[in-house]
């Protein structure tokens, strides 16, 4: 609702438009009560950020209001991707450390199965960033649910297979897409915000395994007879990692995962 209003503030046909004194000040102004909203909040920062970048789109023949719904846009962008940045540098070493620590046990390589998946990085990077959520597990959990399949599928449950909303079927627009990704989010964290016993790490920048399976369980249903949470078919998290699991027709949660974190590092 907030930005809204700054869309009414700016409305008015214009052909060509120069900023003026004015203009310059309004958008300073606004950047101030902005902030104050996304300050320690990086799901406002990126919701702000996305409701912006769709009322650029949706104003684009306005060639003062989309100048002006732009800067504040970029600026929100800046703001976003200077944390994450920061995140990515500060992370790199203790992700690097898992990764080699595990990476081995992978007994199929399943390079090839992340094509379809990586080409949305940077919108799966930014939605994971904002809800301090492993970006390599979101692709992991879109690959394993539905090969990350960009089209909304016949069973209407979206790429990541939640049921309780219906999305229909067909194709997908990028809007829709960002919204299967932020409801899974959601989900995850409802999800886990009913068991604070839970040990175990599972955020943006640190992770372990027993976070790993920990959600893994959650969102695949779970065994209190195992040691640390693990799924009933333990093959959701492990399919081909290790000889125990190979032979299976699609890769499970914990190998994908590292196979994405590879890539993410290599960047």
């Amino acid at each position: 609702m907030f930005l809204f209003v700054f869309a009414f503030i700016f409305v008015g046909s214009v052909f060509a438009y120069t900023p003026s004194t004015k203009d310059t000040a309004n958008l300073a102004h606004l950047k101030s009560q902005l902030s104050g909203l996304i300050e320690k909040n990086n799901i406002n920062l990126r919701d702000f950020y996305n409701q912006l970048r769709i009322l650029q789109s949706d104003y684009s023949q306005d060639a003062r209001l989309n100048y002006m719904l732009g800067n504040l846009k970029d600026h929100l962008y800046d703001n976003l991707s200077a944390q994450k940045t920061s995140a990515k540098i500060l992370s790199k070493d203790s992700k690097q450390e898992f990764l080699d620590q595990y990476l081995t046990g992978i007994s199929k390589d399943i390079s090839g199965s992340l094509n379809n998946c990586t080409g949305r990085y940077n919108t799966l990077d930014d939605i994971s960033f904002s809800y301090d959520f492993p970006t390599a597990l979101t692709i992991a959990t879109w690959y394993r649910e539905s090969t990350c399949a960009y089209h909304l599928p016949n069973n209407k449950n979206w790429p990541f297979q939640i049921t309780s909303k219906d999305y229909g079927t067909g194709e997908i627009t990028q809007n829709k897409f960002i919204e299967t990704v932020v409801d899974f989010m959601e989900f995850t964290k409802n999800k886990f915000g009913g068991y604070s016993n839970l040990t175990g790490k599972l955020s943006y920048s640190e992770f372990d395994l027993t976070g790993i399976s920990n959600f893994a369980a959650l969102y695949n249903g779970w065994n209190k007879s195992w040691d640390i949470i693990l799924p009933n078919e333990a093959k959701y998290l492990y399919d081909w990692y290790g000889e125990e699991f190979s032979g299976a027709t699609k890769y499970g949660i914990f190998p994908q995962f590292l196979k994405a974190l590879e890539r993410e590092l290599s960047q």
